[in-house]
C-alpha cells in the first residue's frame, strides 16, 4: 500500500494517523462526524478538569465540532436515502450539490423520509428521533444557519456573525447535544444493517440536491434551496 506522507513521522511513530482508508470515501462520513464530535467531547471534558479561568472564545471550537458533527451525521443519512431512491445518473449529480448544502434544518427535512421508513427498530418507531433532530437542528439554526457563526467573526457582508454578548455555556450545550447524537450515530450505523423501504416521498425530499427538472412549471421549493 503505497503511503501520502504529510508531516508524517517514520512508521510506528507515536502520533501519525491514517485517514481516508476506506474503499469508498462516502463510507467516511460517520468516521469523520465521530472524530469531530470526539474532539468536542475532549475539549469540553479538558475544560471541565481545568475547572478555572475564562472560557470565552475557546467555546468557538467547541460548538463548530459538535455543529459540524451533527451536519456530517444527517448527511450520512440523506446519502443513504440517495443511494435507495434515485438513480445513478441523478446520483451523480446530487451528492456534489449535497456537500454544499450547510443548512440544517434543509438536511433535517431531506431526512425525514428515511427517519419514517426506518419503523423497525425502537429508535425511530415512535418518532422521538426525528423530534430530538429537529429540535437540536432548529436550535442551532437560529444563530449558525450557514455553519460559518462559529468559525468567522464576520459574516461576508461584513456584519457580526454572532449577536452582540452571545453568552454560552460549553457544558449546558454538550449536555444538550450529546444525547442526540448517540442516537443520530447508532441510527446511522444501523442505516448499512436495514433494508429500508424507498418511497416516492424520499425522493420528493432530495429535490433540493437534485438536477433542475425541465419543465418550466416545475416549482422549487424555495425553503430548502441551497444557499
Amino acid at each position: 500500500m503505497s503511503l501520502h506522507h504529510f508531516f508524517s513521522a517514520p512508521i510506528g511513530t507515536y502520533g501519525n494517523a491514517l485517514v481516508n482508508w476506506a474503499s469508498q470515501p462516502t463510507r467516511e462520513l460517520i468516521a469523520f462526524a465521530s472524530s469531530y464530535r470526539n474532539a468536542a467531547m475532549n475539549l469540553v471534558a479538558y475544560r471541565e478538569q481545568l475547572g478555572i479561568g475564562a472560557i470565552d472564545h475557546s467555546a468557538l471550537p467547541i460548538l463548530f465540532l459538535y455543529r459540524h458533527s451533527f451536519e456530517l451525521y444527517l448527511k450520512a443519512i440523506v446519502f443513504k436515502a440517495a443511494i435507495l431512491s434515485i438513480s445513478e445518473a441523478e446520483l451523480g449529480s446530487a451528492l456534489p450539490r449535497l456537500w454544499k448544502v450547510h443548512s440544517l434544518l434543509a438536511l433535517v427535512e431531506m431526512a425525514k423520509p428515511i427517519l419514517a421508513a426506518s419503523t423497525s427498530r425502537p429508535l425511530t418507531s415512535s418518532g422521538a428521533l426525528e423530534q430530538e433532530i429537529i429540535e437540536l437542528a432548529g436550535k442551532i439554526d437560529e444563530v449558525d444557519r450557514g455553519s460559518y457563526s462559529f468559525r468567522y467573526p464576520v459574516t461576508s457582508q461584513g456584519q457580526a456573525s454572532l449577536p452582540t454578548h452571545f453568552l454560552t455555556n460549553v457544558f449546558v450545550f454538550s449536555e444538550e447535544v450529546e444525547p442526540v447524537l448517540d442516537s443520530v450515530a447508532q441510527f446511522c450505523r444501523s442505516l448499512d444493517e436495514e433494508r429500508v423501504q424507498t418511497s416516492e416521498q424520499m425522493k420528493l425530499a432530495l429535490h433540493p440536491i437534485l438536477p433542475m427538472p425541465p419543465n418550466p412549471s416545475f416549482k422549487w421549493d424555495a425553503g430548502l434551496a441551497l444557499k
